[in-house]
């Protein structure tokens, strides 16, 4: 008896002298399943979810079981099924959840917003996040920021467009508030999925569609069917891209993993940037050679989209608070960083 006591007080001795990390149990290994909203054989976007499953496994208790896109859940219906439990995470878009928080809209891109370095300034430094994770935590769902595009092209189109009166009945696939701007200048605005669009196109279903960057543009093969591709991006300068938890399944990776997750995903955000912005100039000269005429906005439709976009950012803040209170917060920052950001940088 004596000498199982001494043992014993032997053990603990030399657990306390090796430190906490001795003392306390080793945490059991956990597989995270992620679903990705965008198909894994894209470049950059399947290109960025699959670089973080690959560098989450950093750790020999923590691993990423990754699902492409629509293998469990359909890519625009993500968010309710990482709130209701049937998946435990997802990757992909904030905005795709615009019909069910307006609000998400801020943190996933704004039209004549924020560029890439101002908006995870803002997300990271100016209070961004701690608002995104408010408006989650009653769905029981936990935002990570985890990528960040470069400007997307501003879409593809079967004519040229030179005036407001081209987009009068357009039937044109426009994602979050960019698609608003043009539904108040007179198109028919639709949101389909990646997967959808080449088909829909291709049966008149759509006469125009915008989706990503040049090089995510080349892999879903738009320009074998329409030939007009504009520039700039004005609805989405920056595009944030978010891991997006199950709250108790948050909760359980405990606190040594879930700041491994969110070390890695800032990682994998200036990873998406150097892919995002390395792959651009390869697949313009790839456009122009096969036959595709590259547009810039003439200046009358960039000041018709801003003025727009004024009156969209107003009417959803007035109608949401939630929006309201994301939309002061990113104002008040650019407002804060704008004196900076005028003599930073040559122009």
């Amino acid at each position: 008896m004596a000498s199982a006591r001494i043992r014993t007080a032997i053990a603990v001795a030399l657990a306390w002298l090796a430190g906490p990390a001795a003392a306390e149990p080793a945490a059991q290994p956990v597989r995270l399943k992620v679903q990705s909203g965008f198909t894994l054989s894209v470049p950059v976007l399947g290109e960025m979810v699959q670089h973080f499953a690959d560098t989450v496994g950093g750790r020999d208790d923590l691993a990423v079981r990754l699902y492409d896109a629509g293998k469990l859940a359909p890519p625009l219906q993500i968010f309710d099924a990482v709130a209701a439990g049937k998946l435990e995470a997802g990757f992909a878009w904030p905005g795709y959840w615009m019909g069910k928080l307006p609000a998400t809209t801020v943190f996933a891109a704004v039209p004549f917003g924020p560029g890439p370095d101002e908006f995870l300034a803002w997300i990271h430094h100016g209070g961004g996040l701690e608002l995104w994770r408010a408006l989650y935590e009653p769905h029981g769902v936990v935002p990570v920021p985890c990528g960040v595009l470069p400007p997307e092209a501003s879409g593809w189109f079967a004519s040229p467009i030179e005036r407001v009166a081209d987009l009068k009945g357009l039937k044109i696939r426009y994602a979050g508030l960019g698609g608003k701007v043009l539904e108040k200048l007179g198109a028919s605005i639709t949101m389909l999925a990646a997967g959808d669009l080449f088909l829909a196109l291709e049966r008149g279903v759509l006469d125009a569609t915008e989706y990503s960057m040049p090089s995510v543009d080349r892999a879903l093969g738009f320009h074998r069917i329409v030939k007009h591709y504009y520039f700039p991006g004005w609805h989405q300068p920056a595009s944030m891209m978010e891991l997006l938890v199950n709250a108790d399944d948050w909760e359980a990776l405990g606190e040594a993993r879930r700041r491994h997750v969110e070390t890695v995903c800032q990682a994998n955000t200036l990873w998406t940037l150097g892919r995002g912005v390395a792959l651009q100039g390869e697949a313009l000269a790839f456009f122009r050679e096969q036959g595709v005429r590259i547009h810039t906005w003439p200046p009358e439709l960039m000041r018709r989209f801003r003025e727009a976009a004024a009156e969209v950012m107003q009417e959803a803040a007035a109608a949401d608070p939630a929006f309201a209170e994301a939309w002061a917060s990113l104002r008040a920052f650019r407002e804060k960083t704008g004196p900076w950001s005028a003599i930073a940088v040559p122009r």
